[in-house]
């Protein structure tokens, strides 16, 4: 019974250091995805060859760690890294034209945040959606 009880305050020992670390705070905050029409406003980026811009929000005390963002498991086109140390933020923007209609997950990964976006293409070249950058479905 010693011994049972002897195990156990060692493994709780074990345990305690790790709930006491300080956790990195460091948080993927949000993905956006436009393109540009043709009046200088943003649209959606739901057609093929459209040329988007892709970004990644980050923020926390943390907000300079290393970060990715990948389309489909590709990392985005020429990533440019924006930092605020001021606001504890940072971002991550480049550019994605769709190849082709489909489904494309973004995902953005800082530290142990991540968070996913996706994005349905489904205009053609050129053409668009037909749907002048409105949102689709109801709220």
């Amino acid at each position: 019974m010693r011994i049972a009880g002897l195990t156990a305050l060692a493994a709780g020992a074990l345990i305690l250091p790790a709930t006491l670390a300080p956790a990195a705070s460091a948080e993927v905050e949000d993905i956006t995805i436009y393109a540009w029409g043709n009046s200088e406003m943003p649209v959606a980026c739901d057609y093929v060859g459209a040329n988007c811009t892709v970004m990644a929000r980050m923020f926390g005390a943390d907000y300079a760690l290393p970060a990715t963002v990948t389309i489909n498991g590709s990392e985005l086109t020429s990533p440019e890294r924006l930092d605020y140390p001021d606001r504890q933020r940072s971002a991550i923007r480049g550019t994605w034209r769709p190849p082709a209609k489909g489904t494309y997950t973004i995902v953005a990964t800082q530290g142990s945040s991540t968070k996913t976006l996706v994005v349905e293409v489904t205009g053609d070249p050129q053409l668009g959606s037909g749907s002048a950058g409105l949102p689709s479905g109801s709220s």
